[in-house]
């Protein structure tokens, strides 16, 4: 019985989880914040490791900065070590979300969540933990919206010595949050391919 109770609200969470890009200027509390990254490192990860770690912005200057700069950093030319493996039709259609970004690549969020993995190999385990960040955003009435085109820039080896971050260290996700300001309609799903069911 506890079991079926507990997956009701779960199942809610996996379908009311929108990619919000559009927020009130209220601040999320530091409680809040602190539920998140406690459903985070929930997230399950090979042998246990929790390679995870976690930035916190909620400074308006320094978010504002660092959104700025990670546009900017998207639009060099030539690109930067982390976007020049991209291909060149992939990197344009990066280069024209950010151009076309009226409110700015973090969407007018109040505060990001960057988690960092504690090397290459627990990357994947981060977007787990990324994951249950987001659900349980949600649950909380919160919007949350994964920014993946500022990955290179959290990546870079500056940000990470201003923010305290290991070089060696791996930008997984950065993630915007915030109160929804109004509501984000859901999107179409494939339904499942199974390609075999032995």
């Amino acid at each position: 019985m506890a079991r079926a109770t507990l997956l009701i609200p779960t199942l809610a969470a996996l379908h009311e989880r929108r990619s919000v890009r559009s927020y009130t200027a209220a601040q999320v509390e530091r409680s809040a914040v602190e539920q998140l990254l406690e459903a985070a490192v929930l997230a399950p990860s090979a042998m246990n490791s929790q390679p995870w770690s976690f930035v916190v912005v909620q400074d308006a200057d320094l978010l504002g900065r660092f959104e700025r700069e990670a546009a900017d950093l998207l639009l060099q030319d030539p690109p930067v070590d982390e976007l020049a493996g991209l291909p060149a039709d992939q990197l344009e259609l990066l280069r024209g979300l950010v151009r076309g970004s009226g409110a700015g690549i973090f969407h007018g969020a109040p505060s990001l969540i960057v988690i960092y993995a504690a090397d290459a190999h627990g990357v994947p385990d981060c977007f787990l933990a990324a994951e249950n960040l987001m659900l349980a955003a949600t649950a909380l009435g919160l919007g949350t919206c994964p920014i993946g085109m500022a990955q290179p820039y959290f990546e870079q080896a500056a940000v990470k010595a201003e923010l305290g971050v290991p070089p060696v260290a791996r930008c997984a996700l950065p993630i915007v949050l915030g109160e929804p300001s109004g509501h984000t309609a859901p999107t179409s799903r494939k339904p499942p391919e199974v390609v075999a069911w032995r």
